[in-house]
């Protein structure tokens, strides 16, 4: 399995084994019934120019199989003694939802998002001010930059979380991968079966 767990710049035990919530698998829907071509309306003919117009604006699927190949590599990163309110003005201007926290050694030792930022001002538990360090999620969730997409996104989905940083063999921080990267690659390159 290609998860990495580092905590406070540690490298700690992979787990073994998915978390118990999974996706239930569902029935096929019955066939539908044979369309008769000889009976083709004007409704007909503009749903099938519409699909080919569609069709003519798609372009070819590129080569996309691993997680550097989507990541995002101009990476924001926070200290952990940022402020809360300078982590969240940076997502702001950068228009970010995770900043992974990085030490002064570039190890990674934690991860922000904007979510767990508002969450924590809105039910008063910490002070804009206090180190962002003290909100921030651990152990962080990480993947290798050679990964496969499909892994990527499993994970993502299995662990519930937004955003997985990739690192490189040396466990450096190289870039990160969000939901919305996967959904921006399916829309642009179709289905997974033609690009992983």
């Amino acid at each position: 399995m290609g998860l990495i767990v580092f905590d406070m710049g540690r490298r700690i035990e992979t787990p073994l084994s998915t978390p118990r919530r999974r996706v239930q698998a569902v029935r096929a829907t019955p066939p539908t019934g044979a369309i008769d071509a000889n009976t083709t309306t004007s409704s007909t003919k503009q749903a099938h120019q519409k699909i080919e117009q569609y069709t003519e604006q798609e372009h070819e699927p590129q080569a996309v199989a691993f997680a550097g190949d989507i990541m995002e590599h101009e990476l924001h990163t926070a200290g952990p003694n940022t402020s809360i309110e300078d982590a969240f003005e940076k997502m702001q201007t950068h228009s970010i939802h995770h900043l992974p926290i990085i030490s002064d050694t570039a190890e990674l030792q934690a991860i922000i998002s904007d979510r767990a930022i508002l969450k924590a001002l809105a039910l008063k538990a910490t002070s804009p001010k206090s180190a962002v360090i003290s909100i921030a999620a651990r152990p962080v969730y990480c993947v290798r930059d050679n990964t496969d997409i499909r892994q990527t996104a499993r994970l993502l989905c299995d662990y519930h979380i937004g955003a997985l940083p990739v690192i490189n063999q040396d466990n450096q921080l190289t870039g990160i991968i969000t939901r919305s990267d996967l959904l921006r690659l399916m829309s642009d390159y179709g289905p997974l079966e033609l690009w992983a």
